[in-house]
């Protein structure tokens, strides 16, 4: 049975490298966690079944270099070096040197060049909420078991945004009155809603190729109100639903939390129009 082995009281930089060999070193899937203190084991990269990481002084340990690195880069580095014959797609490759590389600026203290580190926001990270799980008393098992959950999600996250950008490039995009910004794309990733926004478009819409819903988001900072546009819409559509959210920005055709939402038959073509006429 295979072994990774990490330091008692894991920080991120060792749940990561743990997360990183059991997701992604071919053959080390089931790969039992075990702990060891921090100190060299002799020894610590003689047994091919077994690996140390952020732990033991050896290759996957950086606390000897001296270096700004992490034991989650070596990790990494080991990673591609080992998987020559499943080499990764473009987008998850890039979302893991993302990843690792935030996770090198977290074991490096860098966080506390970021702006948020003084806000209560800060907590919410994931580096925080590992240390605070020990401070509730969890167990190392406990607290590595969380942290890969977490790992997935944000590994997924960084991949749709990838995706995300990409797509927003290719999307159509289209003035309203005053020239405000919108963007139209025709896909099933929801991350396009936000990081349309955050791209400074002041309108998106995203239509689901599968199921044909739509949802239709305003950034909360501009004037829009989108009651004449669902107006428009059930009246042109009155086979569908559609919900306006209170703050007038949101206008959905599909939501997670009401799934037998009917979709509209109305092109994305046709909503950008409706759009353009009714938000002026």
């Amino acid at each position: 049975m295979k072994q990774v082995i990490t330091h008692l009281n894991p920080d991120l930089d060792a749940v990561a490298s743990v997360w990183l060999v059991k997701r992604f070193l071919p053959g080390w899937e089931e790969a039992v966690v075990d702990f060891a203190p921090g100190k060299k084991i002799e020894g610590v990269d003689d047994h091919p079944e077994v690996l140390h990481v952020d732990v033991g002084l050896g290759r996957l340990d950086h606390h000897q270099t001296g270096k700004k690195i992490s034991a989650a880069k070596l990790c990494w580095q080991f990673i591609l070096r080992t998987r020559h014959g499943q080499p990764f797609d473009e987008i998850e490759k890039q979302a893991l040197t993302a990843l690792v590389a935030t996770v090198t600026q977290i074991d490096n203290a860098r966080e506390l060049r970021w702006p948020e580190v003084s806000q209560p926001r800060f907590y919410f990270y994931l580096q925080s909420i590992l240390n605070n799980l020990r401070s509730l008393g969890k167990t190392d098992q406990e607290v590595v078991a969380f942290g890969m959950a977490a790992l997935d999600a944000v590994l997924v996250g960084l991949k749709n945004r990838l995706t995300a950008e990409d797509e927003l490039d290719e999307g159509t995009k289209f003035q309203l009155a005053d020239g405000i910004k919108g963007v139209a794309v025709m896909t099933s990733n929801e991350r396009i809603l936000w990081e349309g926004e955050a791209r400074g478009y002041a309108l998106v819409v995203r239509k689901d190729p599968e199921s044909g819903g739509v949802r239709i988001y305003c950034r909360w900072d501009n004037d829009i109100d989108l009651t004449k546009v669902y107006n428009k819409i059930r009246q042109l559509d009155p086979e569908s639903d559609w919900f306006l959210h209170a703050s007038k920005k949101l206008l959905l055709n599909e939501s997670r939390v009401n799934p037998g939402m009917r979709p509209t038959t109305l092109s994305l073509e046709t909503i950008i129009k409706i759009l353009q006429k009714n938000l002026k």
